[in-house]
């Protein structure tokens, strides 16, 4: 630690610029995944955070719940469940069209998602998304669709948006009457589907199948995830070659320490120490930019970063800063203190 710290205070700019690397690439990494989760959460969230685990869809090879469709006859042949309606809509608030997921659920099942008040929903009251709160909405406004007034009674307590539209969920009761005479329904839900008969015109799907197979979904994180470990491959290369070439500078520094009798191991726990420092002050300092420049990103842009994603995140960097240390142990290692104290000017 002595050795580490000692080395850090007297080289001061060049351990800045390497902080400042790090600092920019955990800023980075951190701005891409916070995109990566704002898309998903606002393309897929009515999904992940509805309760239940596996759905009776359908047959067909995407399962994808907008282009699935049930008749009454067809969840009466299967026991247990409860009916899903999903329909994207377009409705209308002070003359402006607002595109919305309107999901149906029985009041009374389990996965109707928790308000923020508890209110009881009259016919065409809807749980709203509460992304839209930051557009202004507020318990009591009023829609218009298909002559119908539709009021927002409260909001879901967690984020619920789908197809990248914010999600308002309605009881069954005011989906029958808008359905009419065309009553379909897109998926029957279940907590576990074990002791299921699924009738050969209907399929099985859990809910990692169906929240996979939202239009846009895997493409945009596939991408977005490939982009963030290119990201952190990159920044393993540039911290190593950083490294190799410090360590190349002080190799007779290194021949002197090893002739005067200090063992590999200590240098190489110095510089392990040296780099950790670096690691963690930079990532320290990435989270703090990446924090304010969240500030700074407009509310209609997708961003969100949970807590596990920063510590997720930051602990690869750690780890790619030390996987890009290798090479410089491995200087360490073999250098003779004799050719390396005879390099010295």
């Amino acid at each position: 630690m002595f050795l580490a710290w000692k080395e850090i205070r007297y080289a001061k700019m060049k351990f800045l610029l390497i902080t400042g690397i790090i600092t920019l690439i955990t800023s980075l990494v951190l701005s891409i995944s916070g995109l990566a989760n704002g898309l998903s959460v606002d393309n897929a969230s009515a999904i992940k955070n509805l309760s239940a685990e596996n759905y009776i869809v359908e047959k067909s090879d995407p399962h994808q719940l907008e282009r699935s469709n049930m008749t009454a006859t067809d969840i009466a042949t299967i026991k247990g469940g409860s009916p899903l309606g999903v329909k994207m809509v377009e409705m209308t608030h002070k003359g402006e069209a607002v595109n919305v997921s309107l999901f149906a659920l029985d009041p009374n099942s389990p996965f109707m998602p928790d308000a923020e008040e508890r209110v009881k929903l009259a016919p065409y009251d809807v749980l709203a998304d509460p992304g839209l709160k930051k557009e202004g909405y507020e318990p009591g406004d009023s829609f218009t669709y298909q002559g119908k007034t539709w009021t927002i009674r409260s909001f879901t307590e967690k984020r619920f948006s789908y197809g990248h539209t914010p999600a308002m969920f309605t009881s069954m009761e005011t989906w029958k009457d808008l359905r009419g005479d065309d009553l379909t329904y897109q998926a029957l839900l279940f907590t576990n589907k074990e002791g299921v008969n699924t009738p050969s015109k209907l399929d099985a799907a859990s809910k990692d199948d169906i929240l996979s197979n939202v239009p846009g979904f895997s493409a945009e994180q596939g991408s977005l995830k490939m982009t963030v470990i290119f990201l952190l491959i990159i920044s393993a290369i540039v911290l190593a070659t950083f490294f190799y070439v410090m360590t190349l500078q002080k190799l007779h520094q290194y021949g002197v320490l090893k002739a005067i009798g200090a063992k590999a191991g200590i240098l190489l726990r110095a510089l392990f120490l040296q780099i950790s420092i670096l690691a963690a002050l930079g990532i320290l300092a990435g989270n703090t930019l990446t924090y304010g420049l969240s500030q700074l990103i407009p509310g209609d842009v997708p961003f969100e970063l949970s807590s596990g994603m920063i510590l997720l995140n930051s602990g690869l960097i750690l780890v790619m800063a030390w996987i890009g240390s290798l090479l410089s142990f491995r200087s360490i290692m073999k250098v003779d203190p004799l050719e390396a104290i005879g390099g010295v000017k």
